[in-house]
């Protein structure tokens, strides 16, 4: 063999180990806003796990908690375009594309806990996984569950109906739908990112926020809260999900490990924020905190008077909500 051709063959060699490298080094990056501690991040950190464990070397998981990387509601688009790899969108911001799923998002779809997680481990969710990569570029790997949201008011007002809110600043997330479900509660809806919330409540720029127990706790508005009013007006899902430029870089056995990873993670998230939610209102209760319990009726009624306007529901496969609620 010519000098010339020995060092053909150790350039292509050189080259072929650099291109092993560079896939050796793939770095999956999990956006959230949730703080640390948060059951979400504990879920984050199963799949750091699962996946360094299976392929160290080649895949690096990374956690972002605290909207340190991408602003909360900005992960979606992130992914869309390939800047990131993984985040936890909800409903409403899926809703903002496909808005055929918008049902799945009204408040009180939900019995429970139990019958959200049955409705998208059932024939719906295969459904809503398969339009969401299809149309909208993300892998779904799984459903997590953020908590069920209830208002929680700077000072006490002895709630009893939607009547009792009328005029409440009720701080909601940024998004149309946050705003509509504010108004259908009987509140005034404001706009504001959940960083900006405990002063907010602190100083009177508004009256209440509407959160999970669980997350009212991790984001320390308790502090600044005296009364809670348990509305329970949305079971809210979570999605672990994956961009699909990310998720075809992964080879088959990688896929499937991710799948399980991200099972076994949501399944200690699921776990985590129903303990959480319970030890929260069992300490904000032995703290003196007012629990208000009200008839729901008036609530749902008003939510359904709402929704019911023209364009509220504009969109909508409607006739998911008759599948929803037939799911045991």
């Amino acid at each position: 063999m010519t000098f010339n051709r020995i060092a053909a063959v150790a350039t292509a060699a050189a080259l072929a180990l650099g291109a092993s490298a560079a896939q050796a080094e793939m770095e999956i990056r999990i956006s959230s806003a949730a703080p640390p501690g948060n059951p979400l991040v504990d879920g984050f950190e199963v799949i750091k796990q699962r996946m360094e464990a299976a392929y160290p070397g080649e895949i690096k998981v990374t956690i972002h908690h605290s909207s340190s990387l991408f602003k909360q509601g900005t992960e979606l688009p992130a992914m869309q375009r390939g800047n990131l790899e993984m985040a936890t969108p909800i409903v409403y911001e899926i809703e903002q594309q496909l808005p055929e799923y918008g049902p799945l998002g009204k408040p009180y779809v939900y019995r429970d806990v139990d019958h959200m997680l049955a409705v998208f481990n059932g024939e719906i969710g295969a459904r809503f996984y398969s339009d969401v990569e299809e149309k909208m570029g993300v892998v779904i790997l799984d459903t997590g569950y953020l908590g069920t949201r209830t208002i929680g008011l700077r000072s006490e007002h002895g709630v009893t109906s939607p009547d009792d809110l009328h005029g409440i600043k009720l701080r909601m997330a940024p998004g149309a739908a946050y705003q509509n479900l504010a108004t259908a509660l009987g509140a005034v809806p404001v706009s504001m990112p959940a960083t900006e919330v405990y002063l907010a409540l602190k100083t009177g720029a508004i009256d209440g926020q509407d959160n999970p127990l669980n997350l009212v706790a991790d984001w320390k508005f308790d502090e600044v809260t005296a009364e809670f009013v348990m509305t329970d007006h949305l079971v809210q899902p979570v999605f672990f999900a994956i961009s699909g430029k990310a998720w075809n870089q992964l080879t088959p056995d990688q896929q499937q490990t991710l799948r399980d990873a991200a099972k076994e993670g949501t399944a200690e998230q699921i776990r985590l924020t129903r303990g959480a939610e319970t030890a929260a209102r069992e300490r904000f209760e032995a703290e003196g905190k007012l629990f208000s319990t009200p008839d729901l009726a008036p609530f749902r009624a008003s939510v359904d008077a709402v929704y019911a306007q023209p364009g509220m529901m504009k969109g909508w496969r409607v006739e998911l909500l008759d599948e929803v609620a037939a799911v045991e």
